[in-house]
């Protein structure tokens, strides 16, 4: 009984088998989109290598003044330890936005930009520089007066009068 058992199976395996490598070389593939277009069409492509290697054209145009450096940097926001031991120790937290991206908190000591690191944090200013040279210092823009009629208290703190 149990060499008929394995002789079923190994036939049932076989004909499995037969029936998957059928369907795999029978099956058609799907038809490519008429929207596609192919990856590569072999050709290497064409440039001039003399740009890609540094060297700049006679008739090129000069290029566009940068943006003063302080330009890029917008001080939102500073969390500045008092003057005291917390100062010391390198607490403290500016929120400061670089081309306009949007602000991040950067902690004392961390790095702003590139190599440009928050040096010194004051009430309402921040200091960044390299090597621990200031080159530029970044400040808060004053607030903006409220209208009188902002500063009115919207509701009144008197108990209801009694009925």
């Amino acid at each position: 009984m149990p060499v008929r058992l394995l002789t079923f199976f190994v036939w049932a395996l076989l004909a499995c088998s037969a029936a998957f490598w059928a369907m795999q070389m029978l099956a058609r593939p799907l038809p490519v989109p008429a929207h596609a277009l192919a990856a590569g069409d072999g050709a290497a492509p064409r440039g001039d290598l003399a740009r890609l290697l540094g060297s700049t054209p006679a008739n090129a145009a000069p290029e566009p003044a940068l943006a003063a450096p302080d330009a890029r940097f917008r001080l939102l926001g500073v969390v500045s330890p008092k003057a005291g031991t917390a100062a010391h120790r390198g607490e403290g937290v500016a929120l400061i936005s670089v081309d306009g991206a949007p602000a991040r908190a950067v902690r004392l000591g961390a790095a702003v930009d590139g190599e440009l690191q928050l040096l010194a944090l004051d009430a309402r200013s921040a200091s960044l520089g390299q090597g621990g040279v200031t080159r530029m210092t970044l400040r808060l823009e004053e607030p903006a007066a409220l209208p009188p009629e902002r500063l009115q208290p919207r509701f009144s703190r008197r108990p209801p009068p009694p009925s």
